[in-house]
């Protein structure tokens, strides 16, 4: 039973990022990614076609973004911190340590 009562809770709280899984709201204290199971919103608020699984977000930053035209890769690495990189990147200072964020807009 605490176990439905957990994954209800998850279903139920957007604004928090889901523990064991990238969906969620991230934040680098900057800009902020939404994802969700069948699609991310971007910091500037696009949809950008997406692939998605338990662990990891790829996608191409949209025009007006940082990046834009650059495949970002943003992978879970425990459930408060993905990495985001650029893909085809070797330099380690491409990456990035998001955090869980709140969806609410200041």
């Amino acid at each position: 039973m605490r176990q439905f009562f957990l994954a209800a809770l998850l279903v139920i709280s957007p604004n928090i990022a889901s523990a064991d899984a990238i969906y969620g709201c991230w934040t680098n204290g900057k800009e902020r990614l939404v994802v969700e199971f069948s699609k991310v919103i971007s910091p500037s608020g696009a949809s950008p076609q997406a692939q998605i699984d338990r662990h990891t977000a790829i996608f191409t930053a949209p025009e007006g973004e940082r990046n834009a035209g650059q495949t970002l890769i943003f992978r879970q690495l425990n459930d408060n911190e993905i990495a985001r990189t650029i893909q085809g990147s070797a330099n380690s200072t491409n990456r990035e340590i998001w955090n869980p964020c709140d969806l609410a807009i200041s």
